[in-house]
């Protein structure tokens, strides 16, 4: 498509309407030249968006439809880090900003193109002009880009950059972009889900050589094969899916690799004012490919986790429960909740920070090997006006000697959200946490509970 957008003289591939589009169009390659020729590489993204926009525009008859959110937002820290030490960590304030923009361009009925980019997602701060890795070039971020087309069997095909490890109820999930090839078959009163993912190519990224007879084992792939439909009153998402990881495994004359095999069964009906959703997970992995290493002998590990969760609309006020249990022993190690996963909109943990055995670091912000029990409401005072409330108990499942032995927290989150207009609102969240370490310190410089830890954030969102 690009040459339509660079065409020079006589060489014009299309009728321009009059003199004036002629002239607004020979600014807008002025200006592509110039951002071309800038060395900041976001010019360079902004000015290949807009080759692009322009091309599709105006060489075929297309939509491109835009949404997106902007959120600028002001926080306030207290004693956050204090997982580890009985010692007050202070307050920190700061304000940080994000803009996200989902154009889709709409080539028919059953072809378009989805993109979801991220601006700005980043700290105010004097030298940080960009993304959080705090590289300028870092201002724009493409997360998501695919194709998607509809074919007359009713078969949809997607392809590109897409969201993955999400299905269910975030229970277990952690999105990150990922390739994948995807195909979307309507089934038996639903929708049959079939996926290729790749997650490491080896031989591109040097960690096989681009010839041997054990060059592509090395690569790591994952297959999955879903489902997702109803059975009267009730969804039923089941899922399988194959992960072949060869990267652990660096004997180049081994082709042995780490083998993860996943169930996950997710349900969720409606019946009256009383809702409900669960989810189980099961994943076993063989780690032939680590202990094709000299000197490695990891036991093959099995973890599980399980969550449901209870609602009753009551008209203004909803209030619900959510129970999660996360496996853990020794040897197998712990299952982890996901970073996607919110058990009722927790604020601190999961968020900020680590609960659980298996969390070395506690800022790792995820939960393991642990039980959540979550009550919560939410309260609609008008069209405009809402609020929720919520309390959340966690409790390690780890009864080994160490710091996690018994241990236990709690949050308290309250929020509020104000409509000014269909397009903008006002949010403000308040989150209090609290851990106790039973009767093991942490480690051995730590010998009482932390302090209590606070969060206050309020922010303005504006959707379109």
């Amino acid at each position: 498509m690009l040459p339509f957008a660079l065409w020079k003289g006589g060489d014009r591939k299309r009728e321009l309407k009059n003199v004036q589009d002629e002239i607004n169009y020979y600014d807008d390659i002025k200006l592509l030249g110039y951002l071309l020729t800038e060395e900041n590489n976001m010019k360079k993204i902004f000015a290949a968006m807009l080759i692009v926009f322009m091309a599709v525009g105006s060489a075929y008859a297309v939509d491109i439809s835009v949404t997106g959110n902007d959120k600028i937002r002001g926080n306030y820290y207290d004693n956050i880090s204090s997982v580890d030490s009985n010692s007050d960590r202070g307050t920190h304030m700061f304000y940080d900003h994000e803009i996200d923009i989902d154009p889709t361009i709409n080539i028919s009925d059953a072809t378009s193109i989805y993109i979801q980019m991220e601006l700005n997602d980043a700290t105010w701060t004097a030298s940080n002009q960009g993304h959080t890795s705090g590289d300028v070039n870092d201002d724009v971020r493409v997360e998501y880009i695919y194709a998607n087309h509809t074919f007359s069997t009713g078969t949809q095909f997607q392809g590109g950059q897409m969201p993955v490890g999400q299905w269910g109820y975030k229970f277990g999930d952690s999105e990150d972009p990922g390739w994948r090839l995807r195909v979307n078959q309507p089934l038996g009163g639903g929708t049959l889900i079939g996926i290729l993912q790749k997650i490491v190519e080896a031989q591109d990224e040097g960690l096989a050589p681009v010839e041997g007879e054990n060059s592509e084992s090395k690569d790591a792939d994952a297959y999955l094969l879903g489902w997702s439909g109803k059975a009267g009153d009730i969804t039923i998402q089941p899922l399988i899916y194959y992960v072949q990881n060869g990267t652990a495994n660096t004997d180049l004359d081994s082709s042995d690799t780490d083998n993860t095999w996943v169930l996950d069964m997710a349900a969720d009906g409606q019946h009256g004012m009383l809702g409900w959703e669960a989810e189980f997970i099961y994943m076993t992995t063989t780690m032939d490919g680590t202990n094709a290493v000299a000197g490695n002998d990891v036991d093959d590990q099995n973890v599980w986790g399980a969550y449901a969760g209870v609602n009753f609309n009551l008209g203004a006020v909803t209030p619900g429960l959510k129970i999660a249990y996360g496996s853990y022993s020794k040897d197998d190690g712990s299952f982890s909740y996901g970073t996607d996963y919110d058990a009722g909109q927790l604020m601190i943990f999961d968020e900020d920070v680590g609960f659980g055995p298996g969390v070395a670091d506690p800022t790792t912000e995820d939960i393991m090997g642990a039980t959540t029990i979550m009550a919560y409401a939410d309260f609609n005072v008008n069209d405009a006006l809402s609020f929720y409330g919520g309390l959340a108990y966690l409790m390690s499942n780890s009864s080994d000697d160490g710091p996690w032995k018994d241990a236990s927290a709690y949050e308290l989150d309250i929020k509020g959200a104000y409509k000014i207009t269909e397009n903008v609102s006002y949010h403000v969240d308040c989150g209090y946490a609290s851990i106790d370490w039973d009767s093991d310190p942490r480690d051995a410089t730590v010998t009482d509970d932390p302090d209590g830890i606070t969060k206050i954030q309020h922010y303005l969102k504006i959707e379109f």
